[in-house]
């Protein structure tokens, strides 16, 4: 029904089929923070490296001023140090960027590759959806959590350097090193109190992320119906289905009784084909059986294609009961049929083997 509340939790199809069209619970201000956290992590575990390396290219190079100068010859020697140093520096910081910026999405994902959303749409082209877009909770939200962001984040930097302040005027005595490296050390502090706020940014974005992925899976009573229906098939179909399948069984199963030896009977109660190929099988199989409709159809149908019938209620309704289509009858009623067979025979000119 049509703008009926939707207020069932998805099922496992639906959550299956939004997957399937690339449409899977994640947040990007968790690849953010995952990310900038490694990368400034990363600066400053290699930063001693990298320090060193540079250090040592540059007084590489100051060591030969004035002796040294760049031209067609020596270019490509040129150009592969200093390509071979900035790898060798930025390398490392640039791999861990690059890993850190695949892992959150692959994990939150899980995995997922899919070029249906990159599929176009003439629906996004749509102004209406375009504009409703800008207004909605979703955007809000997220023009919201920009403005806190940049809040808190220039409120941390503010704090940080007013309180840094008065050792950083006291570095103008000291020596250069020293200077910069307390300078150095309180950028890395600062950073990363910053990516502490990202993590829990990302935390309460990811939970935002997670309601509003739900409350668009949800789905109306309707819809779970229909979907069932889907699955596991509309139950008036179904019946037909099963409906039509017995009477092709009941087909079959009438056609075998003109090859059966004998039908016993109960007179109008039950009915039950026998058929013993003596090359074949152990002991007569029932071919055909059923009770009142059913039962007067398989002695009409016996009696016209001249199958003999015999009456015997107690045999009747034990094979009835106790032996399912298609089997052998069991041994205690070898005695009991073998004694209607051997009439059977007798009036056929048929010999019955032990």
């Amino acid at each position: 029904m049509a703008g009926e509340e939707k207020t069932e939790k998805a099922t496992p199809k639906k959550r299956d089929d939004a997957r399937k069209e690339g449409d899977v619970l994640q947040s990007k201000e968790i690849v953010i923070a995952v990310s900038v956290l490694g990368i400034f992590a990363a600066m400053r575990l290699f930063m001693g490296f990298v320090t060193e390396t540079v250090l040592a290219y540059s007084a590489s190079v100051f060591s030969k001023a004035g002796t040294f100068q760049v031209d067609q010859d020596n270019f490509l020697t040129v150009f592969v140090d200093v390509i071979t140093v900035a790898v060798m520096t930025i390398g490392p910081i640039c791999g861990v960027a690059l890993i850190l910026g695949i892992i959150p999405t692959v994990a939150q994902t899980k995995g997922l590759f899919t070029m249906k959303a990159l599929q176009p749409k003439f629906s996004r082209m749509n102004p209406l959806s375009g504009i409703k877009k800008l207004f909605s909770l979703q955007a809000v939200v997220g023009i919201l959590k920009g403005l806190i962001e940049v809040i808190v984040i220039s409120y941390v930097i503010y704090s940080e350097v007013a309180e840094r302040m008065p050792k950083f005027i006291g570095l103008m005595n000291a020596g250069i090193m020293q200077g910069s490296a307390y300078i150095l050390l309180s950028i890395f502090d600062l950073v990363m109190l910053i990516c502490i706020l990202l993590v829990f940014v990302a935390a309460a974005d990811y939970l935002f992320q997670w309601w509003q992925f739900e409350k668009k899976l949800k789905m109306s009573k309707q819809e779970v119906k229909e979907e069932y229906k889907q699955t596991e098939g509309d139950p008036q179909i179904k019946s037909k289905i099963k409906q039509r399948q017995r009477q092709m069984a009941m087909s079959r199963m009438m056609q075998e009784v003109p090859k059966a030896d004998v039908v016993i009977r109960n007179p109008t109660h039950y009915a039950v084909a026998l058929k013993y190929d003596q090359d074949a099988n152990r002991a007569p199989q029932v071919i055909a059986k059923g009770k009142d409709y059913i039962a007067l159809r398989i002695v009409k149908i016996a009696e016209e294609n001249d199958v003999y019938c015999i009456e015997d209620p107690p045999l009747a309704r034990t094979l009835y009961s106790t032996v399912e289509l298609g089997r052998e009858i069991p041994v205690e009623l070898y005695n009991a049929v073998a004694e209607v067979l051997t009439i059977v025979y007798k009036a056929k000119n048929k010999t019955l083997h032990a």
